[in-house]
C-alpha cells in the first residue's frame, strides 16, 4: 500500500508515483493545477523498485517527524 505524508511546513501531501517512463518511481507532491512536482532530495532518489521508493519516503518522513495521512 502506498503511504502518503503531510509536510506540515508547506501543507503538501507527499507520495510515490511512477514517472513518465512508468518504470521509475519517485516522490512527488501535487500542484494546485493538478500537475505532479518531484521532490528533489538525496534521501529520495529515483528507484526502479516501488517498494524501495516507499521505504525511502517512509524513512524521510520519519526523520522529519511527519505522520501518515489518509488521502
Amino acid at each position: 500500500m502506498m503511504e502518503k505524508y503531510l509536510d506540515y511546513s508547506t501543507g503538501r501531501v507527499l507520495f510515490i508515483s511512477p514517472g513518465l517512463s512508468q518504470d521509475i518511481w519517485a516522490t512527488y507532491w501535487r500542484k494546485p493545477s493538478g500537475a505532479l512536482k518531484r521532490v528533489i532530495s538525496p534521501a529520495l532518489p529515483l528507484r526502479r523498485d516501488r517498494d524501495q521508493a516507499q521505504r525511502d519516503l517512509d524513512a524521510y518522513a520519519a526523520a522529519k517527524g511527519w505522520r501518515k495521512i489518509e488521502a
